[in-house]
């Protein structure tokens, strides 16, 4: 099997992920602004995130990554879950601090993929 695909597909969502992070920091910039319309936005994009995570994750272990890649992943899908309860729960003392947690977390997943190389055989 060519794993040269799944190489992209870790290193897209990586990207994605990271990327929908960065726009849910907008989208809550431009909600507190108070055009209310942004927070449907921002809750919109929180699936994207959650997607990305969980696309992530399944990339890594269809390429049997090593076990801090598929763990970063988890992980990463984990705190995604806990940030959208939490903002739904309006618990903003932790859904903020959370979501600078979730840039590093994209920023990780973006070093893993890009640092990851398939072994020649």
């Amino acid at each position: 099997m060519n794993k040269k695909p799944m190489v992209w597909v870790l290193r897209t969502t990586a990207v994605l992920f990271l990327l929908a992070v960065l726009g849910q920091a907008v989208l809550a910039g431009q909600f507190v602004t108070g055009d209310t319309g942004f927070l449907e936005m921002h809750e919109i994009n929180s699936t994207v995130v959650a997607v990305a995570s969980i696309v992530w994750v399944v990339a890594s272990l269809v390429l049997r990554a090593p076990l801090r890649m598929t763990l970063a992943g988890v992980a990463a899908f984990l705190a995604t879950g806990a940030q959208i309860g939490l903002g739904h729960g309006r618990d903003l003392g932790l859904h903020i601090p959370l979501g600078v947690a979730l840039l590093g977390a994209g920023i990780a997943l973006i070093s893993l993929s890009f640092a990851y190389r398939l072994e020649l055989k």
